[in-house]
């Protein structure tokens, strides 16, 4: 999840990135227009809180009018509360003070969900830069609500009267008093006036370091044979230009693809520079002032440094709490590191290297799949044969659909672009209707480039007691069935599974109030039933569902499945020590003192963590996205994974498919979005405390002899 500020802004589930990237094709270079539908875009109703984002926000016009409209019908009902300041206590209820911010907080929601999909994934440049002028609006007006006294007065007069309340009630009710600390609302007026600044000059200035990431258009020329050992789909798509040489950019379709499979490490090493420099001309500058300001907000509220601001609300706490955390994982997989890391050295040698060579990062990926091919005997490119995009995205949907009792129907309806499909999602049993979703998988210029979920509208329980239908989209990168066949590498399948399980932690909420709805959970436990979902890209039982080989039609030999199997723990130790790396990088740019060099702590901290060092002259900060939105809680997605191989503990014991486990899963978990403690969740769903045992023994296990399968009981 990436958002700029909590706890009311925009909601973005980040999962590509920390996985596995995509492997897809270069987009093209002129997108298609919107579709819409033959009835004009309806005007908002003032004070609705049913808006459609999609049927109104699809053009310039309409994005603005959804996000002012929306932030008006917000602020008419913070005015209702404000009005209550001089009320006697019996006025104060939870419908007209809690409930009814509650209620201003799916309004704001509205305002700003759609408008963050569309900045990033309109295929019209002009509407995504009119969606890119909601954000500064939303956390503006985010500021000024918890600097509100008058309204903050209503809220603790309430708590005052200490009113039994349900669970959820009672925790946003405490929510929300340690939020407006943690906002300000204690400074005095040169404090606030202060934040007000920051806040404003924090979101301008991340809004800038995304921009100049997704502009950033770098490419390398290459003649044919420096792609030698690149996928035959690769270079049917890649062809050489008048000039006999191959364009070859740094967004992800093209990059990766070369960094795992050309034998030519030369050009491999400087696409990798290229990659690592997107943006740096003006990033590192853009990060280093973040940096500043965010120092200077966390001590102005309090906090001795902008990770412990960042912490207090997650399940972490403390940036104490993240070094151990981090410190443990790190120390439990130095051996299998090293161990792997002899394998590294070893298929350098055997291709030509010194055994005393310094092994370039760019060529961790590549040598990782060398060794799998030869020692476990896993050819990644012949597996990916059996991984046919559409007849992917039709097996998660079959399998979830099995799984949790739930019905799928592509629908009618507008959408940004051609190739976006509109899915409606329904309880099997009931019929009712759940929520929405869309599939937009394919690049196209513009187009957001990694692989996420995003919110487009929350749900909640209305007045009438009917539930808001909740909406999501699901934004990739994946090759375009086209003249040749659309092949996923199976970390793009584990991605596709990944998000999926955003969607469905998003469509499957029953959550009463919105503040708490699907996602809005803690941010170090958000990755959590994703992650999990990811197992069902490696059963058996799940694969030959979909996994059909291109031109044979055949399901996964026993072989192929028994080598991706054995390999599958083989590298965990070096690509676990990277994740560490990145979340060490992260805490240590928001717990250091802020005034150092953001390359010279990049290099210092990558040479400490990593065997591949440092390469002179690149520049990974300025394109690292998650420290703008994920800043302080890279580590989330080691604690959150720690959790998901705890959940996952169920089903490998009662059967990956078994629809008692899931459904009692769906309910404990799915369901209740953050309207409990994260852990106890998982404790209500395990019959136990939450363990990172079965974290750590995934991590050590040897390579199995032969894989298993366990079916359902």
């Amino acid at each position: 999840m990436k958002s700029r500020r909590p706890p009311i802004t925009i909601t973005l589930l980040l999962a590509g990135c920390a996985g596995a990237p995509t492997s897809t094709p270069t987009p093209s270079a002129k997108a298609p227009a919107p579709v819409m539908s033959s009835q004009a875009p309806i005007a908002i109703r003032h004070a609705a809180l049913d808006v459609d984002p999609v049927a109104v926000g699809l053009t310039a016009e309409g994005i603005n009018a959804l996000c002012d409209q929306s932030l008006a019908t917000a602020d008419k009902l913070l005015g209702e509360v404000r009005a209550l300041a001089s009320a006697k206590d019996e006025a104060l209820t939870w419908d007209s003070t809690l409930g009814k911010l509650d209620k201003a907080r799916l309004a704001v929601r509205n305002s700003g969900d759609f408008p963050a999909l569309m900045a990033v994934a309109h295929p019209d440049e002009a509407v995504r830069n009119s969606a890119k002028l909601c954000e500064p609006k939303v956390d503006k007006f985010d500021t000024a609500f918890f600097l509100d006294r008058e309204i903050a007065g209503v809220v603790k007069r309430y708590a005052a009267k200490k009113e039994t309340l349900s669970a959820p009630r009672a925790r946003l009710l405490e929510h929300m008093l340690r939020d407006y600390r943690r906002n300000g609302l204690e400074l005095d007026a040169a404090g606030q006036k202060r934040l007000t600044e920051l806040n404003e000059s924090l979101t301008k200035l991340g809004q800038e370091f995304d921009t100049n990431l997704a502009n950033s258009a770098l490419f390398l020329e290459a003649t044919p044979n420096a792609l030698e050992g690149l996928p035959p789909s690769y270079i049917e798509t890649h062809k050489p230009g008048a000039n006999g040489k191959v364009k070859i950019t740094t967004d992800y379709p093209d990059y990766f693809p070369v960094i795992q499979y050309a034998k030519n490490r030369v050009f491999a090493l400087e696409l990798y520079k290229m990659f690592d420099n997107r943006a740096a001309d003006k990033n590192v500058a853009v990060l280093e002032k973040i940096f500043v300001l965010r120092r200077e907000k966390a001590k102005l509220l309090g906090y001795a440094t902008w990770a412990d601001y960042v912490l207090e609300p997650r399940m972490a706490k403390t940036s104490g709490t993240v070094a151990s955390f981090l410190g443990g994982l790190r120390t439990h997989l130095k051996k299998k590191g090293d161990e792997e890391l002899k394998d590294f050295i070893a298929m350098h040698v055997k291709l030509g290297g010194k055994a005393t060579d310094a092994i370039p990062i760019s060529d961790r990926i590549y040598l990782e799949d060398q060794v799998r091919k030869e020692k476990y005997g896993l050819d990644s490119q012949e597996l990916s044969k059996y991984f046919e995009v559409t007849r992917v995205k039709q097996g998660i949907l079959d399998i979830t659909s099995k799984l949790f009792g739930i019905s799928y129907k592509t629908i009618q309806s507008p959408k940004w672009h051609d190739d976006v499909e509109v899915v409606e999602v329904s309880d099997t049993a009931s019929k009712r209707v759940l929520g929405r979703f869309y599939f937009d998988l394919y690049p196209r210029e513009g187009k957001y480039k990694h692989a996420a979920v995003f919110s487009i509208r929350e749900t909640r329980t209305m007045d009438d007691g009917s539930r808001l239908m909740p909406i999501a989209a699901i934004e990739c990168n994946f090759p375009k069935p086209g003249k040749t066949p659309a092949l996923l590498a199976h970390h793009d399948v584990t991605t596709f599974f990944h998000e999926f399980g955003h969607v469905l932690h998003h469509l499957l909420s029953e959550s009463e109030l919105v503040s708490f709805a699907g996602t809005s959970v803690a941010r170090d436990f958000v990755e959590a039933p994703s992650q999990m979902l990811e197992e069902w890209g490696w059963s058996k039982e799940t694969l030959d569902v979909f996994a059909k080989h291109v031109d044979t039609n055949a399901p996964i030999p026993n072989d192929l499945f028994e080598a991706m199997h054995r390999s599958r723990g083989f590298g965990i130790g070096l690509t676990t020590q990277r994740q560490l790396f990145l979340a060490a990088l992260d805490q240590t740019y928001h717990t250091r003192a802020p005034g150092f060099d953001s390359t010279e702590v990049l290099k210092e901290v990558q040479n400490d963590y990593l065997p591949f060092k440092y390469v002179e002259g690149t520049h990974f900060q300025a394109t690292f996205g998650h420290l703008i939105g994920y800043d302080a809680g890279y580590y989330g997605y080691q604690w959150a994974l720690s959790i998901a191989h705890d959940l996952f503990t169920r089903f490998e014991k009662d059967g990956i498919m078994n629809t008692k486990t899931a459904a009692e899963y769906r309910n404990a978990v799915l369901s209740k979005g953050g309207s409990e403690d994260e852990a106890k969740l998982v404790a209500h769903f395990l019959g136990r405390a939450p363990s990172d045992t079965a974290y750590r023994s995934f991590l050590l296990k040897a390579p199995p002899a032969k894989a298993t399968v366990k079916t359902a009981k």
